[in-house]
């Protein structure tokens, strides 16, 4: 430890005199690039999708025709969920003329929900189904929950199935694993704006380009999975597939998957919550639904309405959650038989409800003299404290622009370009030599001579900031929940309920007390990534090898010396992982927070979604994209580094 501290204490010197120097002696060009260096690759980019989005053709058919036929074929299941659970359906039949069947009924949806959950999960999931149907209809949130469910499902069965197949594909050839996961990277990090223009331009505006940018946002975790899951498997599983006589997709369907199914159930867990996280992003482009109660809150400012919207969003993806995660811990040969009366209650209960609907339509209607809305009383209960608190709240967010944001922001304005790549690549090379180095370069390159850098460094601050911040908060926490198992419970519950919310219903209270801007945007990041680190810091100490702890005793060290010699050091390769996944969280939640004023490269992705400028949208999303990507590689080798030097690889 003492050779990699003083190795550490060079490299910091070394880069320290570079930032010294290049803020004193370089010249101009090297300080701030002239903008005839810079390429306009936008425009080219602008060309092509231009070019195959109106004129490209593969063979007789035009490329924008096929992407349109695919987009009617991916709305037909759309259009026949949302006819079961809102619309119902309007047909032609011969003889008869106009047909018109309506909609499942609000309470014959309901009783099916609540006892699926309760085989799955018991009373407590029953319960918790049950209380979100009741949030939907009294607050006149039914139809929204329907269209986002009936969205979010198909997006979660297309993002399922894909998923599987990547994922099988990549644990039977190892060189396509490693190219699928720079591509899952790159699109678990490319804001969904950057990625809205081009869907639009192929498939139009609506509900099937938003089912589009869903699955492309909610797969990868799927894919992921799938391959660790099989990779997990052990040999056995292979073995007993071969001596059956199986062929080699026999194996993989009969025996490999069923046996990975644990793991596939917590990938699918993923995408359900991702899937999730998208409905707001994904009512810009025609979703519709709650994302889109809450979207026009937010415009028009109606944040009451904003905020039940978005609770019944948190309602709807806790239980999901719930529900997967049950579903995950069952095991088939565990599992009680079903009595076949049982098995005919719950397509009992849908016909019943669905002949009920046809025969007396106002049982479908939920009475209105039971709806209510908080809205109007949530907006004044929100201007009056923002009143009462004006001060306190206005020392809080000047003080923290004043003597925080602003300082960093301008001083990475203010930095040399050249200091900043040449600090970087020096750390890269630090770490893990001349590879990561050049990474470190052709990143920073890219976002230079596009003509981005002083966006990207705007988004970058805040990230940072926001990182560190988070770290001060989780550290402690995360410390006192792995030593006390007491506490560890409750903090567990919490981050495991924060982790469950989408993005946006962070936003919402945060503009209700502080408004617009970049402090607001803060507060809404570290609130994000905050359980992340709470949960690494917490599994770093609480996994520290007894036989150490034992040794420190024996060695006569107080719990406090035994803390900071002992558990801290050796948790810190797992603290700086929960540090890489702070920063991709962080710069996750800074896509969403560009609709509350922040000015940097998400405000760039936003704009371009606005102006249909497929460009200028792609090269903003992939520099978020590999900023995170680089600054995720860089603490990622600074933990497996860290892990060497203590031993534990």
């Amino acid at each position: 430890m003492t050779v990699l501290r003083h190795r550490n204490m060079v490299w910091i010197g070394i880069v320290g005199v570079i930032v010294i120097l290049g803020w004193m002696f370089l010249p101009d060009q090297a300080r701030r690039l002239p903008d005839d260096w810079t390429f306009d690759l936008a425009t080219h980019i602008n060309q092509v999708f231009n070019w195959l989005a109106r004129k490209a053709k593969i063979g007789p058919f035009a490329v924008k025709d096929i992407t349109r036929g695919l987009a009617a074929a991916i709305e037909l299941p759309l259009d026949l969920v949302r006819g079961l659970l809102i619309e119902g359906f309007r047909l032609r039949l011969p003889g008869l003329g106009r047909v018109e069947i309506a909609a499942l009924p609000w309470w014959a949806l309901t009783a099916v929900w609540a006892m699926l959950a309760h085989r799955l999960g018991g009373r407590g999931a029953a319960a918790l189904v049950l209380g979100s149907c009741a949030y939907f209809l009294v607050f006149d949130l039914w139809d929204s929950a329907m269209l986002t469910l009936a969205s979010v499902s198909l997006s979660v069965v297309v993002g399922m199935v894909l998923g599987l197949f990547l994922g099988i594909w990549a644990y039977r050839h190892p060189r396509i694993e490693a190219v699928l996961t720079v591509i899952y990277d790159i699109m678990q990090t490319m804001p969904v704006f950057s990625y809205l223009v081009p869907i639009l331009l192929f498939f139009g505006f609506g509900p099937v380009s938003a089912l589009v940018a869903t699955v492309i946002y909610a797969m990868p975790p799927m894919a992921r999975n799938t391959t660790l899951a099989l990779r997990r498997l052990p040999g056995s599983a292979t073995d007993l597939a071969t001596m059956a006589g199986c062929t080699p997709r026999q194996g993989m369907w009969l025996v490999l998957l069923p046996s990975a199914r644990n793991g596939l159930l917590s990938g699918l867990n993923q995408v359900i919550m991702l899937s999730l996280s998208a409905v707001i992003i994904a009512s810009i482009i025609g979703a519709g639904g709650l994302g889109n109660d809450v979207l026009q809150g937010l415009k028009s400012m109606r944040l009451g309405r904003a905020l039940e919207a978005g609770l019944a969003i948190t309602l709807m993806a806790i239980a999901l959650d719930r529900l997967s995660r049950a579903a995950a811990r069952q095991r088939r040969d565990n599992r009680a038989p079903v009595p076949f009366g049982h098995r005919l209650a719950l397509p009992g209960i849908l016909l019943i409800g669905l002949l009920a609907a046809q025969i007396a339509p106002g049982l479908s209607e939920f009475p209105a003299a039971l709806t209510l809305s908080t809205g109007r009383l949530i907006d004044a209960g929100v201007a009056w404290l923002n009143v009462a608190l004006q001060g306190p709240i206005d020392l809080l967010s000047d003080g923290t622009v004043r003597l925080i944001l602003r300082p960093v922001k301008e001083a990475l304005l203010a930095l040399p370009w050249l200091v900043i790549v040449l600090a970087c690549a020096l750390g890269a090379y630090a770490l893990q030599g001349l590879r990561l180095a050049a990474v470190a370069v052709a990143i920073l390159g890219f976002v230079l001579l596009t003509g981005y850098w002083d966006q990207a460094m705007i988004s970058l601050y805040l990230v940072l900031v926001s990182t560190l911040i988070a770290m001060l908060l989780g550290f402690p926490v995360g410390i006192a929940a792995g030593l006390w198992p007491w506490l560890d419970r409750p903090v567990t519950l919490i981050i495991d309920t924060l982790q469950t919310l989408p993005t946006f219903v962070y936003l919402i209270p945060v503009v209700m007390l502080f408004g617009l801007g970049d402090f607001p945007a803060l507060i809404a990041i570290v609130l994000y990534a905050l359980p992340v680190m709470i949960r690494y810091t917490k599994d770093g100490i609480a996994h520290v090898p007894g036989s150490l702890i034992e040794a420190a005793d024996m060695a006569g060290c107080s719990p406090r010396q035994r803390l900071a010699f002992v558990q801290i050091p050796q948790a810190l390769p797992e603290i700086l992982l929960g540090v890489s996944q702070t920063i991709l969280m962080a710069f996750s939640m800074l896509v969403i927070t560009s609709l509350v004023g922040t000015r940097g490269l998400e405000q760039e992705a936003l704009v371009a979604v606005s102006k249909a400028k497929v460009g200028e949208g792609l090269i903003a999303g992939s520099a978020i994209s590999l900023l995170s990507i680089l600054l995720d590689r860089l603490v990622s080798h600074a933990s497996t580094r860290l892990r060497r030097h203590l031993g534990q690889v």
